[in-house]
């Protein structure tokens, strides 16, 4: 990936919430906070604190108030980058008053695959930033009204068109698919499950004349959101929603 400057270090907005491929926002953070804070190596730096979480809960945010209330150790700002997949509401309104009444050069970075796994007056104080588009950051008004700006990116469409290629086989390649992909491999967090059921949605939408949308593509549709947020659910079984959607989703 090559260089790109996304973040004024100079003008650091407290909290931002970085949506989408989670890959490509963990290399621009790691990029930028190297170049910014001159340092080599992240996990080295005691201001820097990177964590992911497939539920985030009272007791993380509770943990994470506290750690931001110490000072910095080199002077240039704490850095906060959180990986998160869900979160529960106990723990955005625990963390509502830290984003309301920041601590002067603390900043966050969560990144997450969906902005709508956060409560509205919790994403009203972040900057949310999308992968995809080029539209100009901005940060939240003083009203709290939530600001959407959207980031290039030129692999983006690669997820999409492994999604895309899904769609294409057949029930038995489908299933050896999943289990080649996901099921098998234990190394996959519900995280990228999740990403690729969200990349199966888009490629549907892609495919679909929204004026003219039958009531089978409809339906798939709404499998596919009810599917995504079953999936939030740490005890969800990835089985037995992946196979669902590969029996119901149209070729």
């Amino acid at each position: 990936m090559k260089d790109k400057k996304i973040f004024n270090f100079e003008e650091l907005y407290h909290a931002y919430l970085l949506v989408g491929d989670r890959e490509y926002w963990r290399e621009i953070l790691k990029q930028e906070l190297k170049k910014n804070l001159k340092i080599e190596n992240l996990s080295s730096c005691p201001d820097i604190f990177w964590q992911s979480y497939d539920s985030f809960g009272i007791k993380d945010s509770h943990g994470l108030i506290e750690k931001e209330s110490r000072k910095s150790f080199s002077g240039s700002g704490r850095f906060f980058v959180l990986e998160i997949n869900s979160a529960t509401p106990e723990a955005q309104n625990a963390l509502l008053k830290t984003f309301e009444e920041p601590i002067p050069d603390t900043h966050f970075f969560i990144i997450a695959r969906s902005a709508e796994i956060f409560l509205p007056t919790v994403r009203s104080r972040m900057m949310v930033m999308n992968v995809g588009g080029n539209l100009e950051a901005k940060p939240p008004s003083g009203g709290g009204t939530e600001v959407v700006s959207r980031v290039a990116r030129s692999d983006f469409g690669e997820a999409e068109k492994r999604a895309s290629n899904f769609l294409k086989l057949d029930l038995p390649d489908r299933l050896e698919f999943l289990q080649k992909e996901f099921l098998k491999n234990k190394d996959k967090s519900k995280s990228e499950i999740i990403d690729f059921v969200i990349d199966l949605e888009k490629a549907l939408r892609a495919g679909i004349e929204m004026r003219k949308i039958t009531k089978d593509e409809e339906l798939s549709l709404h499998e596919l959101e009810k599917s995504r947020r079953y999936l939030e659910n740490p005890r969800s079984s990835n089985r037995l929603i992946l196979e669902h959607l590969a029996f119901i989703l149209p070729n």
